[in-house]
């Protein structure tokens, strides 16, 4: 079994997925953590050094192979969605979870590491900056994802639990 992890930035793909990885006895895989480690730079690195065209390539190609694995939990990047390409690849698995959270709650989760976040940290209205990317990307998330969980006022175990009677 694979399962997919979609949604924003600051909607709990990491943690979530780290937590199924446990009680689900699988291999986890944070899409950003890996191609830090492949690239030795940080994700504000590269998207300063290349810029984002270059990070969304490095992107396709990481889910690509990482979709030849088995049993595992792959914690996409928010913005794994903005590619057609990647659309396409998510389109074709069949365990696509899309956490969806609200502006507020994307804010609240976001709040300590905006610096991490290079579409964030330049930001003069981070509320208004989360509105516009998230309305540009939310049918995305829903045209490829095969469950949808809702974050929402929900702490980190209630959406593992309500995760994992979603995947059956």
């Amino acid at each position: 079994m694979k399962i997919v992890l979609i949604g924003f930035m600051g909607t709990g793909k990491t943690v979530v997925g780290k937590k199924l990885s446990d009680k689900l006895n699988m291999k986890f895989i944070d899409m950003d953590d890996e191609i830090e480690k492949l690239q030795k730079k940080s994700i504000n690195d590269i998207f300063r050094e290349y810029g984002e065209e270059y990070f969304r390539r490095l992107e396709t190609n990481l889910l690509k192979e990482l979709l030849h694995y088995e049993d595992v939990i792959i914690s996409t990047g928010g913005g794994i969605v903005t590619s057609d390409e990647n659309l396409k690849i998510l389109k074709g698995e069949n365990k696509v979870i899309f956490l969806d959270g609200n502006v507020e709650t994307i804010q609240k989760n976001v709040s300590g590491e905006i610096n991490k976040r290079p579409l964030l940290k330049e930001s003069k209205n981070i509320p208004q900056t989360i509105e516009t990317l998230l309305e540009k990307r939310y049918y995305k998330y829903n045209s490829v994802c095969d469950i949808k969980i809702d974050i929402n006022d929900k702490n980190i175990q209630e959406v593992v639990s309500e995760t994992l009677v979603s995947i059956g």
